[in-house]
């Protein structure tokens, strides 16, 4: 079957997923089959919430429950390869979303795990739009949390944008764009290494977990563009073309200043966000 090359496509076939979650059998007992057996998925937004994807499925063109079973050549490895593409991602662990999974599989009756098919750790694409529910979830669970202060609340949230404390914080540690050295404080944004999404309430308000970039650079690395090795050199993301980088003045003799507190936050940006290689 040929692979899908665009989200349209891809949209097609959740939507083939969607009609089948309302059945109890025939393709309904397939879907569920899938849902329990794969390893990567791609989330997406329903009416009822976050649904889950598996890539072995919508990878594939026009894609159908009733004969994807006869299609001897599937393999989620090349559909992971597809996917990439389309989401400029790779899938990853990501414990909020492997909790997100596990409550949907109890909502269309299959018995969650942390793992699929042959004991693989789960993965998933983490794209905007999950990201921006993800987020507001754990926005609300900050501002219902009584072991908080108001204050505590509010710069924390305040946290998820660059600002309050958060970026006073990486203002005066940094004095200027860590990168390039632009002094146009007003402009620069607080930019966690290890997205406010994912971090604990401790990582959320540390300086160690933040880079004071320039609008373009900032954007760069929160799409995993670019990052930074243990010495603080910059790393681009050959899916970053040669004429992009110049338009974008990314050049490739950046580098930040850094303190040891930093690394452990870049090594996880480089594992989790940073498009290292293009697959092919």
């Amino acid at each position: 079957m040929e692979l899908v090359i665009n989200e349209e496509q891809v949209a097609e076939n959740l939507a083939e997923l969607d009609r089948a979650r309302q059945l109890m059998d025939g393709d309904g007992k397939t879907y569920r089959d899938l849902i329990r057996k794969g390893t990567c998925y791609l989330p997406y937004l329903t009416d009822t919430g976050i649904a889950f994807a598996p890539s072995r499925f919508i990878g594939y063109v026009g894609n159908r429950l009733h004969s994807h079973g006869s299609n001897r050549e599937k393999h989620g490895s090349d559909t992971n390869v597809a996917l990439n593409k389309i989401y400029r991602s790779h899938p990853v662990q990501n414990e909020n979303l492997q909790l997100a999974f596990e409550s949907f599989c109890v909502s269309i009756g299959v018995a969650p795990s942390r793992t699929g098919s042959f004991g693989v750790t789960r993965k998933y694409w983490v794209t905007d739009d999950v990201s921006e529910v993800i987020a507001k979830g754990q926005e609300q669970q900050i501002l219902s949390d009584a072991m908080l202060t108001e204050t505590e609340k509010s710069q924390l949230i305040l946290a998820r944008v660059g600002q309050g404390t958060f970026r006073k914080k990486l203002i005066k540690h940094w004095g200027a764009c860590s990168a390039t050295g632009c002094t146009q404080i007003d402009v620069l944004k607080a930019s966690h290494i290890k997205p406010w999404r994912e971090s604990s309430t401790t990582e959320k308000l540390d300086l160690y977990n933040g880079l004071l970039l320039n609008p373009s650079l900032d954007a760069l690395f929160d799409k995993g563009y670019v990052s930074f090795d243990d010495e603080g050199a910059i790393l681009i993301s050959p899916y970053l073309s040669d004429a992009d980088r110049a338009i974008l003045n990314c050049s490739a003799d950046l580098s930040v200043e850094l303190a040891p507190q930093h690394l452990k936050y870049l090594a996880w940006h480089r594992e989790h966000l940073y498009w290292a290689e293009i697959e092919v």
